[in-house]
């Protein structure tokens, strides 16, 4: 069986952005207390016009050409996103196929909110080793129609963005895609949620619809515990040291998630990449948009092994583990 391996990152980011100072003008919150909370300084949001697919596309031919791939080469194409362009049907990702050119492609959305992008990358593994054609792998979210901008506990934690990742067979080894881990835990998906309308909560009180409703406190012990079991799980699975995984790219949410579990972990916070200061929560776009972001700056080596892990509404949860 040939060996599966990311071949090209491609990123977008909307022009807008939006700092915890201004969000500050209408919410009674602060940049110090935003930032000591979550890390976040700023965050892109989409203009008007700009839509869940009009940004994976941008992310999507970038990937491409970053590949070298050809858009009628591609087999498939996986858009993760909690976002969707259509309220049913159709896919986003049938705009997608047919925005980039990707004539010969299949293509379909997968809701898999935070933890979307890996959920993805392991179901395009799995049908690129039946395919063989090269298949493209996108996170897109525009979190900021769907979040509620007079609630402070929720709306200063997103962004909107798009990254995508192309994967293709090759002989190589040493680039070897050893695996992935998934895991659900469905007794808590009222804790992270998007209202499809008006309801209460165990309060009594009317919750927006169509909003992000989430509970902040048990998500977070959640996200905390999630990380270093996903990666110890993978590790150990693929008998892996922690010290030799070069990178772990987790769900860009909240530092102080990151702190902890990386304190849980005894790993040093510096092998977490971290660049949600800038561009908030983007759900699904978090990984591929940090992986286009660190191969960017150079922080990618030929070989260096890559952990990746998320997790989100579901409760989802999964990583990644791969050679770049």
């Amino acid at each position: 069986m040939k060996q599966v391996r990311i071949t090209g990152v491609g990123s977008y980011l909307p022009e807008r952005i939006v700092t915890n100072d201004e969000l500050s003008r209408t919410l009674d919150t602060s940049d110090e207390w935003i930032v000591s909370h979550t890390g976040i300084s700023t965050r892109h949001l989409a203009a008007p016009g700009e839509s869940t697919g009009s940004m994976a596309i941008a992310a999507a031919k970038r990937a491409m050409a970053d590949a070298g791939v050809k858009p009628e080469d591609i087999g498939i194409v996986v858009l993760a996103t909690s976002t969707p362009d259509h309220a049913d049907m159709p896919a986003t990702a049938c705009d997608v196929q047919h925005g980039i050119g990707a004539v010969n492609a299949g293509a379909f959305d997968l809701i898999g909110a935070c933890a979307g992008f890996v959920y993805g990358l392991e179901i395009a593994r799995g049908l690129l080793q039946g395919d063989g054609r090269p298949a493209l792998v996108i996170g897109s979210e525009r979190m900021s129609g769907i979040v509620d901008w007079t609630d402070r506990n929720t709306c200063i934690l997103f962004g909107d963005a798009a990254g995508a990742v192309v994967l293709e067979t090759c002989d190589a080894k040493g680039h070897q895609f050893y695996g992935s881990v998934l895991h659900s835990d469905g007794g808590g998906a009222d804790l992270l949620c998007r209202t499809g309308g008006a309801w209460r909560d165990p309060e009594g009180q009317m919750v927006r619809p169509g909003s992000v409703h989430m509970e902040g406190k048990p998500v977070f012990n959640f996200a905390v515990k999630a990380i270093p079991r996903i990666v110890t799980e993978l590790a150990e699975k693929h008998c892996i040291a922690l010290q030799d995984i070069n990178h772990i790219v987790a769900h860009q949410a909240n530092f102080r998630i990151i702190d902890a579990a990386a304190k849980r972990l005894e790993v040093p916070r510096e092998r977490f990449y971290l660049n949600l200061q800038n561009v908030a929560n983007t759900s699904s776009a978090s990984i591929p948009l940090a992986l286009d972001q660190m191969d960017e700056a150079g922080l990618l080596k030929e070989g260096d092994l890559i952990l990746t892990v998320a997790f989100g509404a579901g409760l989802l949860s999964g990583g990644n583990l791969f050679r770049w």
